[in-house]
Formats: C-alpha cells, structure tokens, sequence
C-alpha cells in the first residue's frame, strides 16, 4: 500500500531544497511540476535560481545564492505539501523513462504505416460536413459533435482536416485503440482496449477574432430603425455582429482532458508530416493517463481504508463509551441502594427504641426494602409497577 504522507513544508526547508537542486527535480519529490512548485515558492517568498544558474554551476562556477527574505508574523510561513514516498517516486521514474522511450522510438521510425482506407467514422463525418447548408456564418466553423467526429473546421481546411484524422484514427487502431463518439456529450473518445483508458479527441480549426466595423448597409439600417416613428414605418433592429472571425489555416488536435497533450501547424511544420510524433504521444498519454488512474485508485483505496478506520475506531471509542457509563450508572444505583438500606435500619432501630414501631411501618419497610433490591444492580429483581410499559394518555375521540 502507498501511503501518501502530508506535511507542513517551512519557508527555510524549502529554500535549502530549491537552491541545491533543479526545481525540476525537487517538484519531482513533491508530484509537481516545475511551474507549479515555482508558483508556491513566489507565494511563501521564496527566490528561485535564475535561468542558466545549474549550468554554469555544472560548468564549475561558483555562484551566490539569493538571500531568503524575513516574513512577518503575519504573514503563511508554511505550506501543507504531499511528499512522494520511495515507491511512489520508483513508479514516477518508470513511467516517466517509458515516455521517452516512447518518443525516442517515434523518432527513429515511424508508427504510422499507411496508407489507410478511410475509416467508417471519417466517412460518416466527411458527407456531413461537406453539406453546402446549415452552417454558422459568423465563424464559418463546420462541427457537429452530437453526430459525428468531433471536428471544427472551415471549408477550406475540411480535406485537411478529414485526412489528418484518418491517419491518425487509422493508426491507432493499429495500436489497440478505438474511435467512438458519445452524442449526449458531444465528445468523440479513444479507448485503448488493453487498460480501459479513454481519451478525449478533436480537431480544430484556429480563428482569429476582431472587432467588427460597421458597414455603409448596416448603419443605413440603423438609421432607419432610430427614425422608424417619424417615418412612419415598421422596421426591426437590424443583428449586427459585435466581432469579425478570420480563419487562420492552423489546425490543433487536442487528445485528453486531464492530462492532456496538444499539437498544432506551426509555421515550420505541418500536422501531416508530424503525425507519427502525434500517434507516439498519445501512446504515452494513455501509458500517464494509466499511470494516474491507477495512483488515484490507490489513493481511493487508502481513503477509504483510513475512513473504515477511523469508524472503527469511533465505534469501539463510543461502545467503551457506553460501558463505562453504564458500569458508572450500576455503582452509582448500588451506592443509593446502600443509602437507603442504612436509613431503613436506623428507621426501624429508632422505632423499636420507641417502641412505636406499628404494622404500617412494618409494611412501609418491607416496601421499601423492596425498592431498594429492585435499585441494587447486585439483584436481579422487577417491579410490577416501574418496570412496567408507560401508560397511554387516552384520546378525546
């Protein structure tokens, strides 16, 4: 079982860690990344060696270290961080090394071997796409993700877009991996059948957004509109879009939700000629996106472990409880039992003194006595009339 240790990190400690260490390689021990270790260093004031610091210490240089500033009393001198135990951390090494090996073996051979026919849902989404009808004319953005692949794109780029979802798509189940969409979510996936993981898919189009300018035609309808009563004419306001939407060309495949991986046209590179990049990494998101699922599994089982404890623990901590407070409530009934015997003694002996001890006190004793048996947890005797049910209060009808 990996167990997931919290602890409160002081400012002082977390200094000493930084300034000996890469960030990359202290946020490591913590299930971080570099950003977001570096984000709670600026939030407890902590300076971070600048860029090219490890370097030139590697190169033998020696450089100073920037002074850790006061905080006032004030001030969050600590912070609760999750310290990865050794198996932990062992895990995080093994999957990180396979994910470069992965993209290292992507780019010495290719894990795209095509060409491929075209797959049945590219088919269903390119006669849907390619209808001349039905489409936003603002942003000029074919998609219908309710019904087909998740894909955004101009006109213009439509073919570019089918293909390079068709190698991809086709490649990947070469891979073990599955296309399918999901219409109440509008989200198309990717299964990958060996573990069960399901990765989100979708291909867009970029486009850049500008203020719109009002035409001559537009404004002209705006004055007619403003001058409808003197007129005398019914005119409605004329939909005049607030912003112009310009297609770009750079098409975006995004695979997953959390951890995701994107890759995108850049003005070197097309998407085409870096496809078998693309397929190597979404291999290794599935291998991260495993990984995680089955640290969070981990993590649920502790959870749940720790709450099973705790419950037994209050259980056990009540049922003692409850014990003790009714060994507690006996001694207490078998001390009064004591208190009212000695009283009935020195009644009856101060009775027979005065020897005016009658047969109603002689049965009032006995009465008594009889409560005090019944009180002494020592005897196991009832009463008929405590011991019995409660009486009910009878009703008006």
């Amino acid at each position: 079982m990996i167990n997931h240790e919290v602890a409160q990190v002081d400012r002082e400690t977390l200094y000493e860690e930084v300034w000996s260490e890469p960030v990359t390689l202290v946020a490591f021990r913590y299930g971080l990344s570099d950003v977001g270790l570096a984000k709670i260093c600026r939030s407890l004031a902590i300076p971070l060696p600048s860029r090219g610091y490890w370097s030139k210490v590697k190169a033998g240089r020696v450089m100073k270290r920037v002074p850790l500033p006061s905080l006032t009393g004030a001030q969050l001198k600590t912070r609760k961080m999750l310290k990865l135990s050794d198996e932990q951390l062992k895990f995080q090494s093994e999957v990180r090394d396979e994910l470069v090996k992965l993209r290292k073996e992507s780019a010495d051979q290719g894990l795209i071997c095509g060409p491929f026919q075209l797959h049945p849902l590219v088919q269903a989404a390119s006669t849907k796409l390619h209808r001349k009808s039905g489409w936003p004319t603002d942003t000029n953005l074919r998609s219908a993700p309710k019904e087909i692949l998740n894909i955004s794109s101009t006109f213009q780029c439509l073919d570019r877009a089918l293909g390079i979802t068709n190698t991809l798509l086709s490649a990947l189940t070469v891979h073990g991996f599955l296309a399918f969409i999901e219409p109440e979510n509008a989200v198309t996936k990717l299964r990958q059948e060996s573990t069960g993981i399901e990765l989100t898919f979708s291909l867009t189009e970029q486009v850049k957004r500008s203020v719109h300018v009002a035409t001559e035609a537009e404004e002209a309808a705006q004055k007619r509109y403003f001058d409808r009563f003197r007129r005398g004419i019914s005119t409605e306001y004329p939909s005049i879009p607030q912003y112009d939407y310009h297609a770009t060309g750079v098409l975006v495949v995004t695979i997953g939700s959390w951890p995701s991986r994107t890759w995108r046209d850049t003005p070197k590179t097309l998407l085409e000629e870096r496809l078998s990049e693309v397929v190597a990494g979404i291999l290794a998101l599935a291998k991260e996106t495993y990984a995680k699922k089955m640290d969070d599994l981990q993590k649920e089982q502790d959870r749940q472990i720790a709450k099973e404890n705790y419950e037994r623990s209050i259980k056990r901590r009540q049922l003692e409880a409850s014990r003790f407070q009714e060994m507690e409530t006996q001694a207490l009934n078998w001390e009064r039992a004591e208190r009212i015997r000695e009283f009935l003694k020195a009644f009856e002996q101060r009775k027979v003194a005065e020897s005016s001890l009658t047969q109603d006190d002689e049965e009032w004793l006995s009465w008594a006595h009889a409560k005090a048996n019944w009180l002494d947890p020592l005897i196991s005797v009832s009463d008929l009339i405590l011991d019995a049910p409660e009486p009910k209060k009878p009703g008006y009808y």
